[in-house]
């Protein structure tokens, strides 16, 4: 059994405070490396906007249900397979033996189906046991400029939190939103006053910072918005009726439907009970978000699974595409801006990318892989990157840090006239996780903040799993050391649970199959379908939270 590490950091203003996830806690500790406070994210998860499912529902929708099975099981907590699933126009007398091995079943269900015994007795559906990756953790972290909000989303109940700073590291919890599909990345506007949330199915939504009393849709608006965004249902109605056998089956259809709605009070694809804007869409899954600035112009740039960054004007032209910047031949996990007028991206690639964004121009490739080899010992001819890190403290200002899945090392670049530049590779004690960069009130150099994860394999164990790397001419003083408090670890998880929650990104590499025929199958149509996966199965596919 294995804690989960601290696994997301931010720093909270230039007050030398770090902000620190662990679980569902987040932690602040203060520039002598004290803990100052913890504030717990878990709980009894948010309430659920009306039409939100858990995407494995999503994809497996349990079978309609007879009207008196229906009404008694709404009591219940317990379902059960319903053998007269919607009744056919015609109705003839069967053997009860016959009837039990006509009854319709799904083919190839999963543990949500279940299956009648050779008795004819109904089986109750067996019990999905709780799984770490359903429970709710922080999956992103940001901060704003001046630390004065945190924004945290937890996994399992999609519930996007902003917490307020009070500038001493005591966090106050403002809102909770859930949203409908999971976040796949955040970002803050320039005047960080709109949060940007990128999720799985490959939309973007803006929700604000601070919601204010107009942000909250009262009953009717709230309803007429879930209306407005469910699928149209089409169907024969009592105007289309020949038959008296029609009409009754008809009725009883319709019948079926009201008592499914009684049962299921949240419907599918409805919208939420609180202020969002859908800004622009990807038909693929959404992998990084980030908000630039050019020409006094707001951008929003986006990165997904299919190889695409795509540049798009921002609030309230975000449905304008200005260009895309193409190039990459594998998956992108995560872009940044080391500079305003240059994009750095990576991924499923060897090489890391700096474009041109507003000209959509690819400027230069740096090789990342052999690096990893050379200085990592890593061994094979794939990488995964997992965060590119720009630094603007004192001691590090123009320089780039890339850290790649299952790699023990931070890779060090130098921004040079619009380029970067290799210039050293840090090994470390684990495998890191995320970095965070901090200055501290009355030092020439800066912190570099790096979380690791302790129990990889020949990991020397340090005593809360954040490493200190000073930056600049302060590489000869001792680096301070941070503590490990206790709590934030949901519960003590088998190691394999544990990776699934922190390596996620290799998942969101395609199948040598698929990269076969993508690349150039003689089935024009077949490359098209694998080289674009549809969004539900990119999210089973990358396991990401």
């Amino acid at each position: 059994m294995a804690p989960l590490p601290f696994q997301f950091l931010c720093a909270l203003g230039q007050d030398g405070i770090l902000c620190a996830s662990r679980g569902d806690t987040l932690y602040t500790f203060g520039a002598d490396c004290a803990l100052i406070a913890e504030h717990s994210l878990g709980g009894s998860p948010a309430t659920a906007p009306e039409g939100s499912s858990n995407a494995e529902e999503e994809r497996n929708p349990a079978p309609q249900k007879g009207p008196s099975e229906a009404t008694s099981q709404t009591q219940g907590t317990e379902e059960e397979v319903n053998e007269s699933a919607t009744p056919p126009p015609k109705r003839r007398k069967v053997d009860s033996s016959v009837a039990d091995v006509s009854a319709a079943q799904p083919v190839g269900g999963n543990d949500k189906t279940q299956a009648v015994n050779g008795g004819g007795q109904k089986k109750k559906k067996a019990e999905k046991p709780a799984e770490a990756t359903e429970k709710a953790y922080v999956i992103l972290l940001k901060a704003t400029g001046d630390g004065s909000h945190v924004v945290a989303v937890t996994g399992g109940n999609k519930t996007v939190h902003a917490l307020e700073h009070d500038g001493k590291g005591h966090l106050t919890g403002l809102s909770q939103r859930q949203m409908v599909k999971r976040p796949s990345d955040i970002a803050l506007t320039a005047d960080e006053k709109t949060i940007l949330v990128a999720d799985k199915f490959g939309d973007v939504y803006a929700l604000p910072l601070i919601p204010s009393a107009d942000d909250s849709l009262d009953g009717g608006a709230a309803a007429a918005l879930q209306e407005a965004t469910l699928l149209a249902r089409k169907g024969a109605n009592n105007l289309t009726v020949h038959t008296q056998r029609n009409l009754r089956s008809l009725e009883e259809q319709a019948r079926q439907r009201a008592a499914k709605a009684a049962q299921q009070q949240q419907q599918k694809d409805a919208g939420p009970t609180f202020k969002q804007d859908l800004l622009l869409g990807h038909v693929s899954m959404l992998t990084s978000i980030v908000a630039a600035t050019a020409d006094g112009r707001p951008y929003i740039l986006t990165g997904d699974r299919d190889e695409h960054i795509r540049v798009s004007r921002g609030i309230p032209q975000a449905h304008v595409i200005e260009n895309f910047c193409l190039g990459h031949t594998s998956f992108i996990s995560t872009i940044c801006l080391p500079r305003p007028d240059l994009l750095v991206s990576g991924g499923g690639d060897s090489e890391l990318f700096a474009w041109d964004w507003k000209a959509g121009v690819l400027k230069s490739k740096v090789e990342l892989l052999q690096h990893a080899k050379n200085e990592a010992n890593v061994d094979g001819d794939k990488i995964d990157v997992t965060g590119l890190y720009p630094c603007h403290v004192a001691g590090g200002s123009g320089l780039l840090m890339a850290i790649c899945e299952r790699v023990k090392a931070v890779f060090v670049f130098k921004v040079q006239d619009g380029n970067l530049v290799y210039a050293e590779t840090i090994n470390v004690a684990g495998y890191p996780l995320d970095i965070a960069f901090i200055q501290v009130p009355g030092q020439q150099s800066g912190r570099m903040v790096v979380s690791l994860d302790q129990d990889a394999e020949g990991a020397s164990p340090s005593p809360s799993g954040l490493y200190v790397h000073l930056l600049g001419n302060a590489s000869a003083e001792q680096a301070p050391v941070y503590p490990n408090p206790e709590g934030g670890r949901i519960d003590d998880l088998p190691r394999p649970e544990v990776e699934k929650i922190l390596y996620t990104i290799g998942n969101l590499r395609k199948t040598e199959m698929s990269d076969d025929v993508a690349a150039g199958g003689d089935n024009s149509a077949a490359a098209g379908e694998a080289g674009e996966p549809a969004p539900e199965a990119a999210e089973d596919e990358s396991g990401a939270p």
